[in-house]
């Protein structure tokens, strides 16, 4: 527990002043590694991410869902990433339209499909098998998120030019990390690349915390 919380004070320090999680990060921790969609199939089989799919694991995703529906009714959304579908339970609240989630594993999307056939015969959820760096639909999406997955997806920049032209006007991109020192990195580049309209930590009672971030897409030149 003791050492918990000091991994807790030097993230929520690391928010504010990088050099400190810069420093624990050249020390101990490596880059994430870009796991092939085998290697999550078997996760999920295994039932490592089942966690997930509980009510104290939602909290940035409530938060999530809170801001990219601020103000706005008939949304539409595109999740990168999405498991089993932790974020549909939260959106089932809103005004949602229309809503893709999509994820490298075929089988979490068969299990997602499962969990949620009451919605995909209702029209308006739908569940597909994709690569996360260069997914494409034809359709437009108020927000498209990626909930604890964009280190995952390689270069930020790139990812976000990639997906940006699938927003409506007026769309935003969602982002929530786990607040660790590894992820905070990324977080400042996203800072860096891109207008941050809000942003917020949350923390659930068991101790674990997250870093939500809403952003504007890239203004284009007429």
């Amino acid at each position: 527990m003791a050492y918990f919380r000091w991994r807790r004070a030097i993230e929520f320090a690391s928010l504010d002043h990088p050099i400190v999680g810069e420093l624990f990060l050249r020390r101990r921790f490596s880059e994430p590694k870009l796991i092939p969609p085998s290697g999550w199939d078997e996760q999920y089989q295994q039932g490592v991410y089942d966690r997930l799919l509980r009510d104290d694991q939602k909290h940035h995703l409530r938060l999530l869902g809170s801001l990219i529906g601020d103000g706005r009714a008939d949304l539409s959304v595109l999740e990168i990433g999405c498991g089993e579908g932790a974020f549909v339970e939260v959106l089932r609240g809103q005004k949602v339209r229309a809503y893709v989630g999509v994820d490298f594993s075929p089988v979490v999307i068969e299990k997602a499909r499962a969990r949620f056939s009451r919605e995909i015969a209702e029209g308006w959820v739908r569940f597909e098998v994709g690569d996360g760096r260069a997914y494409s639909e034809p359709a437009w999406f108020d927000a498209i998120v990626f909930p604890e997955c964009i280190e995952y997806l390689g270069d930020v920049e790139a990812l976000l030019n990639h997906y940006e032209p699938m927003l409506t006007p007026g769309g935003v991109i969602g982002v929530t990390q786990w607040l660790g020192i590894r992820p905070l990195r990324l977080w400042r580049k996203l800072k860096r690349v891109r207008t941050v309209l809000n942003e917020a930590v949350v923390s659930a009672s068991w101790g674990g915390a997250w870093v939500v971030t809403i952003l504007a897409p890239e203004a284009k030149a007429n």
